[in-house]
């Protein structure tokens, strides 16, 4: 495995780098739609510095276009997308999606064809509030009329109704799904112990499955990774890995394909461990040296079971032989063997990593919250850690990952089910009662009166609390 091994298809740079432009792209989009916006309430339809605005907006818009042939906004709770990715936005740029969200509007499309006329007449509209309608057909009157035939729009999307419904069976199939997952690890380790070969097509049928449910909607099935969904460690542990490196390469924007087998690196990852003498897995103290050149080999060992493997990618074998690699090239397998780390195990173990420190809040005195895990992996970056993938799994987790418990500044304890565009104001659900029962879901991006009606004072251990986090991830799987 020394230098020359190729990514192939399955590099996720270039991916990463256009989903980084197009971002850019939107965001930058956005920011000249604010400024038609506030121009339209100061000047005339014909004024040169109303039209020039309107020239930059619409140049920018055709090179959205021309990337994605629409381009489509939505805001939900005060954040904005561009189609599901979420655009960051300068704080003062909030009080633009509220202009727009008081009309009626949570969804517009730029769409080919489209005019430096028919902009300015739509910011006119929505300065003066004209757009306000019963339905979706009704805007599209009042656009036509006003000449607009190349922006659609979407009414307000409301959340309220989402959460008592679709919310918990999104829960449910995630909960259905992990436990799915978790059998399937067990029945591989002990077709490996066989020294047999385990069922692939089933694996990625359940990997298939994964990856759908998490491109859908990431939150539930990652919120169950900071759980203990699974006693035995051996089989959380894996699931968990997989989830994390689905989600992150989700983020990164990779194809389904190289999710599954990004998945497939996960879920394997730490495979040779099936030959470690269960003394040595249950042992609570340190090891011996001896014990320790056993684990090490749990690499290699994994690698050449994963070697030829029907049905198998070579990169799931590299991501189980890479684990123990940090990203100078330091670690296990030792310095000359490998020039460089391939990407997908570079993902697998930052969430191979993260996933083991938050786990150690069962097994340690010492405690270590999600926050603080992110934290770490941020200050390791560039010697044990690729940094810009590190920085994508900040965004991606947050500051305060799904699952994590808050202390806010008004005395209110709040359970992380959301993360929104600031990665320190995430949106939660408020406890009360601690029965999972709960409804009362708020946004930290809130504010009343020019202030942050909330915000964060501190994470909360939920084992001091005797919190069970289950019963607000984990869904029973029958209604």
């Amino acid at each position: 495995m020394k230098e020359g091994y190729s990514a192939g298809p399955y590099e996720m740079h270039p991916s990463f780098s256009q989903r980084h432009q197009l971002v850019l792209t939107a965001q930058k989009a956005f920011l000249q739609f604010s400024n038609l916006f506030s121009l339209a309430a100061t000047y005339h339809r014909a004024h040169p510095s109303l039209l020039s605005s309107a020239e930059q907006l619409l140049l920018t818009l055709e090179e959205l276009i021309s990337m994605r042939s629409a381009a489509p906004y939505s805001m939900v709770a005060g954040e904005l997308f561009f189609e599901t990715f979420s655009v960051p936005l300068e704080e003062n740029l909030s009080m633009m999606i509220e202009n727009i969200v008081r009309s009626d509007v949570g969804g517009i499309t730029f769409q080919p064809g489209l005019s430096r006329g028919e902009l300015v007449s739509f910011a006119y509209l929505l300065q003066r509030y004209q757009l306000h309608a019963s339905s979706e057909s009704e805007m599209e009157a009042i656009l036509l009329k006003e000449g607009i035939s190349h922006i659609t729009l979407q009414r307000v999307y409301s959340q309220d109704g989402l959460r008592d419904d679709s919310w918990e069976n999104e829960k449910r199939k995630a909960f259905g799904l992990y436990c799915e997952a978790a059998v399937l690890v067990k029945e591989i380790f002990h077709t490996l112990q066989s020294e047999k070969t385990f069922n692939i097509v089933k694996t990625q049928a359940v990997l298939n499955a994964m990856v759908e449910n998490i491109i859908d909607n990431p939150d539930a099935l990652i919120g169950l990774t900071g759980i203990r969904m699974n006693d035995d460690h051996l089989i959380a542990h894996p699931v968990n890995v997989a989830i994390l490196a689905i989600g992150l390469g989700s983020f990164l924007s990779l194809n389904r394909r190289q999710l599954a087998v990004l998945g497939l690196s996960g879920l394997l990852h730490d495979i040779g461990s099936v030959n470690i003498p269960p003394e040595i897995v249950s042992k609570p103290g340190h090891l011996t040296e001896g014990e320790r050149e056993v684990v090490k080999r749990v690499s290699a060992d994994g690698a050449l079971m994963l070697l030829g493997m029907p049905g198998v990618s070579p990169l799931v074998m590299v991501a189980a032989f890479e684990q123990y690699l940090n990203h100078d090239i330091t670690g296990d397998p030792p310095a000359g063997t490998i020039s460089r780390q391939h990407p997908f195990s570079r993902i697998v173990a930052i969430s191979d990593v993260y996933d083991a420190m938050t786990s150690l809040r069962i097994y340690s005195r010492i405690q270590t919250t999600p926050d603080e895990v992110v934290r770490i992996l941020i200050n390791k970056r560039d010697d044990a850690f690729d940094p810009a993938l590190v920085k994508a799994f900040a965004n991606m987790a947050g500051i305060f990952p799904i699952g994590t418990l808050l202390l806010l500044n008004t005395g209110e304890r709040g359970l992380v089910i959301h993360q929104t565009r600031d990665l320190l104001r995430p949106r939660v659900l408020l406890l009360k009662t601690f029965d999972g029962k709960e409804k009362d879901e708020v946004n930290l991006l809130d504010r009343e009166a020019g202030k942050f009606k909330r915000s964060v004072v501190a994470t909360i251990d939920p084992n001091v609390m005797k919190v069970s986090l289950k019963q607000y991830f984990a869904q029973p799987l029958s209604p």
